[in-house]
């Protein structure tokens, strides 16, 4: 590293990276429009859903066993095309981030502890943090929304057996990010959460972080899409290197302001 504060370190983007860029650049206009027609249908096809449920469960008691069973099956499916039709809605109306001064750690603290009483209640979770990370810029209720998600992500790949997810913070400096428009901002404060899960399929790696693309049987492909759009309102970058036995997502986030940071100590 060098120690010369009149030098400034660029990062010459790996070929994975600069071809996100380039990706995301030109599917932005295309998933934006995509999800605004997907929300528009969800909000039309709920109603007609909640009528067909209605209608199963009152046919259902009239019915032998063998029937009642394949009305249970029609609840049960709409119920499940519902709750996808509302991710859909989720996604389309995130509001846009409440940022000030967070510290990391308490954010990835909550997320935790949220996830240890809940979906990743057979993961061994630990922590390899650097206790000196200044601040970040962020909405601390979506920052932690997105550790929250991508520790059920490693919980889901890791299956009922449980596994291992070790979350990671460190300071890195040569981490700059270079918009389309020629401006540029530094992200050196990085978060990464490891599991030994069986990685992501090859075929779609590249694809992991875009809507409806999912690695798993009736996945909504929507989580990872929803940790991606928040992270980039944050001005921020995600990025994922996953191989059988070891997969990482990084986070890769700015440091807060000096004045967002004061008036954070002042307020407290």
């Amino acid at each position: 590293m060098n120690d010369n504060p009149d030098i400034i370190m660029l990062l010459i983007a790996p070929r994975e990276i600069a071809g996100r860029l380039g990706r995301a650049s030109a599917a932005k206009s295309a998933a934006k429009s995509a999800i605004g027609m997907a929300e528009m249908l969800a909000h039309e096809i709920k109603n007609p859903l909640a009528g067909i449920s209605g209608a199963a469960q009152l046919i259902a008691m009239n019915l032998g066993a063998e029937d009642r069973e394949l009305a249970d099956l029609i609840v049960e499916e709409t119920r499940r095309i519902v709750k996808l039709l509302e991710q859909v809605e989720q996604f389309g109306n995130l509001r846009p981030p409440d940022r000030r001064a967070v510290n990391i750690h308490d954010a990835l603290d909550r997320a935790r502890k949220s996830a240890m009483v809940g979906f990743a209640a057979k993961m061994t979770i630990t922590e390899d943090y650097d206790p000196s990370l200044p601040a970040t810029f962020a909405d601390p209720d979506q920052l932690m929304q997105v550790f929250l998600n991508l520790i059920k992500n490693a919980s889901e790949a890791a299956g009922p057996q449980g596994g291992n997810i070790r979350l990671r913070s460190f300071y890195d400096l040569s981490l700059r990010l270079r918009r389309t428009d020629g401006t540029g901002s530094s992200l050196p404060l990085q978060v990464e959460i490891i599991d030994d899960g069986p990685g992501i399929k090859p075929e779609i790696a590249k694809e992991i972080f875009e809507p409806f693309v999912s690695g798993r049987e009736n996945g909504t492909g929507l989580g990872l899409a929803l940790v991606s759009k928040i992270i980039s309102d944050h001005g921020g970058w995600i990025a994922v290197d996953s191989v059988p036995g070891r997969t990482v997502f990084r986070v890769s986030l700015p440091v807060a302001p000096r004045e967002a940071a004061q008036n954070d100590m002042e307020v407290k």
